[in-house]
């Protein structure tokens, strides 16, 4: 089955540096920056950040900013493309990272209350009739909200999508990435020698996607084509990358549509030296025989690093960049880091050659995502429709009950992660040992997909990291890495050298496992996995289940694809006789 092209209709974002699409692009191009010293009662790294000025981040909590810049961020996109808030075949697919979480104690979302998750107050706000969707694989999470969109718009799942991220800054996550080192005391020098960490940025962009039939039945203008998403996990370390660059390898090769025809890449380009190394490294072998001869910029020194929407604002300025023929300059560049041999955005007047253009996010947990757009006439769909999702069959299933998940971690002193994500890895595990798919599974362990979806309450470190900055004024570094909602399925990545795509749903509701299964029938379908471990975790009065069920691509004649992943965890839940 062949699925149909789909294209951008709208656009928005909020920045630093405002909130025009024309008026960002013309400031970044003239090398305009939105990182100024921002103040704070603690001790940190650094001062110096990306702020949006409204809400006022100094007398505003964090969750209700981060509503705050989705709703106007969301409206503006459907308005863009001519879309009604209230239509109700609209689906929003919003990303974050922490968003608030790790700022407050009550903050809305823990397991009594799903209703006021932070994406259902922004869909109430908006007026908008449906439940969204919420992807969190940290820094990947706004690139990886596309790749949801697009697969439930192949998948005949949605008519329309808005899909992005929102995230806002934080004392918690300031606290954080001060305790991890990783931010600069001077600004953010993505590619130069003189780099030496990032600096944290807030916003929110968000693309409107449908059907290029639709879009041309509706008389909609069409932005850019929005050709594919690959994905790859590092499956090395919570806050590590893989070195060698495979990963970065992998996730652009998975993505359709290939390097031939390449004008820009969008680097994550964060600016710290191991990043900006292991990100060379990928893009320099990619394109050693491509044919082709890009452009490589980015947007974070002059935006600052926006953690879970930075994948879907830097989505938004490469569809620009092809559009204006042009691309910014990188903000702090000076002396280009030796052995990186594509051309850098560097302010001269550089021809951009081709009509396709990459936008790569490296995130903590192992995420890796690439999003390919393009521009004018021709591209991929000349050479054949993309695959549509596969039809899956059930290898092995199985569940775990739980009163406790810290149990599971309490002998795990050489790599902290949140008690859930141990409990999720032993279900995994569990069901590799006692179904027999194992041996198959992880021989091709490169090729070994892992999507969870998980339920709207915090993870049990989230919370106790809340309780400690508000108490402490501190945070841990070992918990503030382990607490990153994409650890769920990070976890198992890195347990069992998975490096396959990866993704992790925040959702309450069973109706979002439709969802997390036609992404993962989209990567059986197009070839990015042999095998998806689907796993759903939920809470409950006695504790904690986790559902896994292990998918492998299925010819109509196979018998086993009469077992329907989607009943195996939708299952109403027992009360627990034993607990793992």
């Amino acid at each position: 089955m062949r699925a149909p092209a789909v294209v951008v209709t709208g656009m928005a974002w909020t920045t630093p540096l405002g909130d025009g699409l024309d008026e960002v692009w013309r400031l970044l191009c003239a090398g305009a920056t939105g990182v100024v010293p921002v103040g704070s009662p603690h001790r940190l790294r650094t001062s110096l950040a990306g702020e949006v000025p409204f809400p006022p981040y100094a007398s505003t909590a964090p969750e209700e900013r981060q509503i705050a810049l989705a709703v106007r961020t969301l409206a503006a996109a459907l308005a863009d493309a001519g879309v009604a808030a209230d239509d109700p075949a609209v689906t929003l697919v919003l990303g974050t990272s922490f968003g608030g979480r790790l700022d407050s104690t009550g903050e809305p979302g823990g397991a009594d209350e799903p209703d006021r998750h932070w994406t259902r107050e922004v869909a109430r706000r908006l007026g908008h009739p449906g439940t969204p969707l919420c992807v969190t694989t940290a820094c990947s999470a706004g690139a990886d909200s596309l790749l949801v969109a697009q697969a439930l718009l192949r998948g005949g799942r949605a008519r329309i999508c808005v899909a992005g991220g929102a995230d806002v800054l934080s004392e918690a996550k300031r606290l954080g990435h001060s305790a991890l080192g990783t931010m600069s005391r001077t600004g953010l020098r993505a590619f130069d020698t003189g780099h030496d960490g990032t600096i944290l940025g807030e916003g929110a962009g968000f693309l409107v996607l449908e059907p290029e039939e639709t879009a041309l039945a509706r008389g909609a203008r069409i932005l850019a084509r929005l050709d594919g998403v690959g994905s790859a996990n590092d499956a090395t370390g919570l806050t590590t990358l893989d070195p060698t660059g495979d990963s970065v390898v992998a996730a652009v090769r998975r993505c359709p549509g290939g390097t031939s025809d390449v004008a820009v890449v969008c680097a994550h380009g964060t600016g710290t030296p191991v990043n900006d190394e292991v990100e060379a490294a990928g893009l320099n072998r990619l394109f050693a025989t491509a044919g082709s001869d890009p452009i490589v910029f980015g947007t974070k020194g002059a935006l600052g690093h926006s953690l879970g929407a930075t994948g879907a604002i830097e989505a938004i300025a490469t569809v620009l960049a092809l559009r204006h023929r042009a691309a910014p300059p990188l903000a702090g560049l000076d002396t280009p880091m030796p052995g990186f041999t594509l051309r850098l955005a560097d302010g001269t007047a550089q021809e951009l050659r081709g009509r396709a253009g990459l936008s790569l996010t490296l995130g903590f947990g192992g995420f890796n995502t690439c999003v390919r757009f393009s521009y004018g006439q021709g591209g991929p769909e000349e050479r054949g429709a993309p695959a549509g999702p596969a039809r899956s069959a059930v290898v092995g299933h199985g569940e775990l009950l739980s009163e406790d998940p810290a149990a599971r971690s309490a002998d795990r002193p050489a790599l902290y992660a949140d008690p859930v994500a141990w409990l999720v890895a032993g279900a995994v595990e569990a069901v590799l040992d006692e179904s027999g798919c194992g041996p198959d599974v992880l021989a091709a362990r490169n090729d070994v997909a892992v999507i969870v979806l998980t339920g709207t309450q915090p993870l049990p470190t989230s919370s106790a990291l809340a309780a400690q900055v508000a108490a402490q004024g501190r945070v841990s570094p070992r918990r503030f890495a382990g607490a990153n909602p994409g650890i769920l399925a990070g976890l198992t990545c890195i347990r069992w050298g998975l490096r396959g795509p990866s993704l992790v749903l925040e959702a309450a509701d069973d109706g979002a496992v439709d969802a997390a299964l036609t992404v993962a029938e989209s990567w059986l379908g197009s070839g990015q996995a042999r095998y998806v471990i689907a796993v759903r975790h939920q809470t409950h009065s006695g504790g904690h289940t986790v559902r896994c069920a292990v998918l492998r691509a299925a010819p109509e004649s196979d018998f086993m694809s009469r077992c329907d992943p989607r009943v195996l965890l939708t299952a109403p839940i027992a009360s627990p006789a034993t607990t793992a």
